[in-house]
């Protein structure tokens, strides 16, 4: 959609100031889900009126998540300690690499208070609802825009990704969501988990998230972890062998594995030979990416220490954790990643991907707690299938698998080897085209549909 609609742009069909509009509109009457938590309409109109009309974006609005930088306007990271900070002079690398290929910037995107844990309230703008079940969390960190982009609101929304990110959310809210090689996506500006965190792309097909990712992919400046874009095999292609386990953690809720399983008999009955494998990670990894990801966040506002009380109550948990981490322990957690990933490496080689639920619990409330329980086990780490690959840096791709006992959607991760970004591409194509998924969650319709596109 995003493709044909910023086509019909270029050729002079349609203008830009009707999408800002349009998107402007849908944005309004979804105030209930408090997804969009600042709107920019005059900027955005302003730059619709003078649009060039170029470019692979060619004035498709665009929603920022509240973590990524935007010059002129305040980024909060979904914090009090930042509510009244002054506006950014530059662009993150994503929303720069997007504006310049035509991109208008409408908006804000809600997140949890500096992306740290997997449900989207704060207690500077409160929680986002999942317009699937407004009871239910669209996820997190990147739920506001997931929740943004299933309603409709507008063609295209940042999402980024330190634990799970961009693949839980759109897990959640029946999207496709591509987290990718550490490194691809480069970073001129440092995020609080420095070897965790990347940009993703998120959308309703696979193809608009490989039209988002082909403007976004390639090194940056000071990025000691980029790669260059051409080090990126992105082309969807079929992996040569798919491999599955039930789950990275200790147990997983039996509505979420029975959709599992469904899409795995739907995989064997087009002709995918699938493998069960026993799971490369466990809870050591999650514990280890724990360990790294509140000593980093802890570091990164050691300077408003006297200010902390002002945090959301999970931010004030982990900078308590994260305090009382020792060095040896930190580089311990270092050590562990070579041999996880290892693990990863030798299962995966150059050819195979790697099938896991993307969440093991089913749907939770959207003003939290995450759930310590899945299946028949308690275990506070269960939730998520995700963090392990921020651990290795591999690449993961989330499709819909069904809904849940509460009418939300699974979603099924699918892990690449590094670098063959396009294997976990490719096996999300097939299955999209094999088992379609609607492109919003029922009550909404389609942005494109406004512009004649399904």
């Amino acid at each position: 959609m995003r493709t044909e609609l910023a086509a019909l742009v270029r050729n002079g069909s349609v203008d830009p100031v009707d999408l800002v509009e349009e998107s402007l509109r849908r944005i309004d009457a979804a105030r209930d889900l408090n997804a969009v938590v600042a709107v920019y309409a005059d900027e955005a109109l302003e730059a619709a009126r003078t649009h060039d009309r170029r470019g692979a974006m060619a004035g498709l609005p665009l929603l920022v998540k509240d973590m990524a930088r935007v010059a002129g306007h305040v980024t909060t990271g979904g914090s009090r300690l930042y509510a009244d900070a002054p506006p950014d002079t530059v662009d993150d690398t994503v929303v720069a690499r997007l504006r310049a290929e035509g991109a208008i910037v409408i908006g804000r995107t809600n997140s949890p208070e500096f992306g740290a844990t997997a449900y989207t309230s704060n207690d500077l703008f409160g929680p986002t609802r999942n317009p699937w079940n407004r009871d239910k969390s669209p996820g997190g960190s990147s739920g506001g825009s997931a929740a943004a982009l299933a309603a409709g609101l507008s063609p295209l929304a940042t999402t980024s990704d330190g634990g799970g990110s961009v693949r839980g959310p759109a897990a959640m809210c029946g999207l496709v969501g591509y987290k990718p090689t550490m490194g691809a996506i480069g970073r001129n500006l440092l995020p609080r988990w420095i070897s965790f965190s990347t940009q993703g792309a998120t959308g309703a097909s696979v193809a608009d998230v490989l039209h988002e990712a082909s403007v976004t992919l390639g090194a940056a400046r000071g990025d000691f972890l980029s790669v260059p874009r051409e080090g990126i095999a992105l082309e969807p292609r079929m992996p040569r062998r798919v491999l599955a386990c039930r789950t990275f953690r200790s147990d997983v809720d039996p509505d979420v594995e029975h959709a599992f399983e469904a899409t795995i008999a739907l995989l064997e009955q087009s002709g995918t030979t699938v493998e069960r494998v026993a799971a490369p990670t466990n809870n050591d990894t999650i514990w280890a990416w724990y360990v790294m990801s509140t000593a980093e966040l802890t570091q990164s506002l050691l300077h408003e220490r006297e200010r902390w009380d002002m945090t959301t109550d999970y931010v004030r948990s982990q900078l308590r954790f994260g305090s009382n981490v020792k060095i040896d322990e930190y580089i311990a957690a270092q050590r562990l990643r070579h041999d996880v990933s290892a693990r990863f490496d030798d299962l995966l080689g150059n050819d195979a991907v790697l099938l896991v639920p993307t969440a093991n619990a089913r749907s939770w409330p959207a003003e939290g707690p995450l759930p310590s329980r899945a299946g028949v086990t308690d275990d506070p780490m269960v939730t998520l299938n995700t963090p392990d690959n921020n651990f290795t840096g591999h690449p993961a791709v989330s499709v819909p698998m069904g809904l849940d006992d509460h009418g939300v959607p699974c979603g099924l991760q699918i892990v690449a080897p590094r670098c063959a970004d396009g294997l976990a591409l490719g096996l999300a194509a097939h299955l999209e085209a094999i088992a379609p998924w609607p492109h919003v969650a029922p009550g909404y319709s389609t942005f494109g549909a406004a512009f004649g596109l399904g």
